[in-house]
């Protein structure tokens, strides 16, 4: 997996060992493989967890265990707390929409503020479809009409774990 892990990276030009790569982190099974991978790989990782208050108490573990798991590497963690449900009512957006304009922007000035290079995310095969529809249902044109780029300007990378060979 780690050699794979290396190729797809060298092959899309993702990043270099010298970048310091800010690493989203959920809590789900996407993003820790993600982290681990990095990790055994040498980068220099901190971790950005995003609390978006949508499902009590299940949310606040959620971000205890992935601060655990920054302890255990022994990198950087970051976490903000959002109040989802009134931004998105606010902003006329759905929940998932809200969610991810959120989660973006904090990126972004986290990145800037700590001194990162890369900003990483994790995808699975459904995510790029769901990202698929959203374009399409946004009436994107021809050009829209994709999935989750590997590679988003300069400052976003993302990373897709897809299942192994069978």
């Amino acid at each position: 997996m780690h050699s794979d892990f290396r190729s797809y990276i060298a092959e899309n030009q993702l990043c270099s060992s010298d970048n310091r790569i800010l690493v989203t982190v959920s809590g789900g099974i996407d993003s820790i493989v993600l982290l681990d991978l990095f990790i055994h790989e040498k980068y220099f990782c901190g971790i950005a967890h995003c609390n978006f208050k949508l499902r009590g108490e299940e949310s606040d573990e959620d971000e205890l265990f992935v601060r655990e798991l920054a302890k255990h590497y022994d990198i950087p963690f970051f976490s903000k707390s959002f109040d989802t449900s009134e931004y998105a009512e606010m902003n006329n957006l759905s929940i998932q929409m809200a969610a991810r304009e959120l989660r973006y922007e904090w990126f972004e000035e986290l990145r800037q503020e700590q001194g990162y290079d890369l900003i990483t995310t994790a995808h699975n095969k459904n995510d790029i479809l769901e990202t698929f529809l959203l374009n399409l249902a946004r009436g994107t044109g021809i050009h829209g009409l994709t999935g989750i780029k590997c590679k988003t300007g300069t400052l976003s990378g993302r990373y897709f774990l897809h299942p192994g060979k069978k």
